[in-house]
């Protein structure tokens, strides 16, 4: 029997989809372990993991103790989810509609539109969601005394004062992992073959203010880490009662403190419990001697985010790093026996294919064993969303709702030089010439270990090649650029 059911909502990278991993989303895992601590009977259901199906959607409604309904919701994955809690409405009036997670908190007006859904929470949502079941469920309190929260109330929002952030995350239960279908996750399949897989968050929050991403305004532009002792106790809970032997730690920036990450670090390898691991971290929080402890604890992959090619780039976009730091962190990535990941993002609003094509020959000349490039996505509430509303940048049909689409797919947006179909044409550009290089489709064919390994990387390449043709044969004429 179920008070509250969760949902995951699908997500789906389009041509891309085979490239892709699958992880759980940890945020709403993190708010029903707060649930069942406060007493609270919690299902998930894992869309993205198991697929939409709504015959199973439809049995958990069914369940005559369920009172709450809630989805967590970022922009690619917004339109599904309003589809999902209309049909939770529609069969079952009686239960209260939530959303919550990265979307609604950037566009609450927006999201509370719609009028099958109660209320948003915004922000971080344990403490809210633990609240607000109290009210819906044990009638305690009242919703405008609940922080984080908004709803209508006689056709008019109200947004209640913002939430403070958890500063302790050690005070906070283990995630719910048990409401998973925890062999439905997957890594890159590079290696983690055959070895069971999750991910971790061990820290929220990010200290940089990059004028294209919105973490300040969803953890506050602060790093708060969960200390190495919890982070320690955490891995040996999956370990051992999960039967966990790979982890992606999605960490926004996994090695903020040095000293942190050795202790994790030389607790693995004291243990000597053969786990594997993968995280995100910036290239100017690595060094030769944190990275050779890495290696030796089991860390397989590190993806940096870059972003641009070239240095002029990186101070507009306030990245706060160089090229130099960024050839070395990859050097010594794979001097210490790592795969090294990169992402650019093309199509910032001063760029133009000379811009581009630096970054696309960056990435060429970095030789990461991967290379993730995607369009501007502009969010709410960052600096480059506010230039280009200025400069009148964004796509003639543009709204909200565009938000939904893949942005790998499209762009949103065009350049003082660039059409967007013409953006989407050099990104298909980048992948062609960074990955269909025969030096690199050998380099890869000889670094498969496992079959498995095979079998994935040529689904991808597929994937990757898919991309390649639809987003080459857009109208917009692409001029030589090589």
């Amino acid at each position: 029997m179920t008070e509250i059911l969760l949902i995951i909502p699908p997500f789906c990278y389009g041509d891309l989809s085979e490239a892709g991993p699958v992880y759980p989303s940890m945020g709403i895992v993190c708010v029903a372990a707060t649930l069942e601590h406060a007493g609270y009977k919690v299902k998930i259901i894992d869309m993205f993991a198991e697929g939409y199906e709504e015959s199973k959607l439809k049995s958990c409604l069914e369940d005559p103790e369920l009172k709450i309904v809630g989805v967590s919701s970022v922009s690619a994955t917004f339109k599904i989810s309003l589809n999902i809690l209309k049909y939770a409405k529609e069969k079952r009036p009686d239960t209260t509609t939530i959303i919550g997670g990265p979307h609604i908190t950037i566009l609450p007006d927006e999201t509370m539109k719609e009028t099958y859904i109660d209320y948003g929470v915004l922000g971080e949502g344990d403490n809210t969601a633990v609240e607000l079941a109290d009210l819906i469920i044990k009638n305690k309190g009242s919703p405008e005394n609940i922080k984080g929260l908004c709803f209508r109330k006689d056709r008019t929002l109200i947004k209640t004062e913002k939430r403070q952030f958890i500063e302790n995350l050690d005070e906070l239960p283990f995630p719910a992992y048990h409401l998973l279908p925890m062999d439905k996750y997957r890594s890159y399949g590079v290696y983690d073959s055959g070895r069971k897989t999750t991910s971790m968050i061990t820290s929220r929050g990010c200290p940089f203010k990059c004028i294209y991403c919105c973490s300040s305004e969803l953890f506050g532009g602060r790093w708060r880490p969960m200390s190495a002792e919890k982070t320690i106790e955490f891995i040996k809970k999956l370990y051992d009662e999960y039967g966990i032997r790979h982890i992606y730690f999605q960490d926004d920036e996994f090695t903020v403190s040095h000293e942190r990450a050795m202790k994790i670090c030389d607790w693995i390898i004291d243990k000597k419990i053969g786990l594997t691991w993968e995280c995100l971290t910036r290239v100017s929080h690595v060094d030769n001697e944190l990275l050779s402890k890495m290696a030796k604890a089991g860390c397989k992959s590190i993806l940096y985010g870059i972003e641009t090619g070239y240095e002029e780039g990186l101070k507009q976009i306030k990245k706060g790093i160089t090229l130099e730091q960024a050839k070395n962190a990859v050097r010594l990535t794979k001097k210490n026996g790592m795969i090294a990941k990169v992402s650019f993002i093309l199509g910032f609003p001063w760029e133009s294919k000379e811009e581009i094509n630096k970054t696309i020959d960056f990435a060429i000349k970095l030789d990461a064993d991967y290379s993730f490039f995607t369009i501007l996505c502009p969010f709410p509430t960052t600096e480059v969303y506010e230039q280009i509303a200025k400069e009148g940048l964004f796509v003639p049909e543009f709204n909200m709702e565009m938000y939904s689409a893949m942005p790998a797919a499209d762009s949103l947006i065009r350049t003082k030089y660039l059409t967007s179909e013409e953006i989407v044409q050099m990104m298909g550009h980048a992948y062609k010439r960074l990955y269909f290089r025969p030096k690199y489709l050998l380099k890869r064919m000889l670094s498969l270990r496992h079959f498995s390994e095979l079998k994935r990387n040529f689904k991808a390449g597929l994937s990757v090649l898919r991309f390649t043709v639809k987003s080459m044969g857009k109208k917009a004429k692409l001029a030589k650029t090589t």
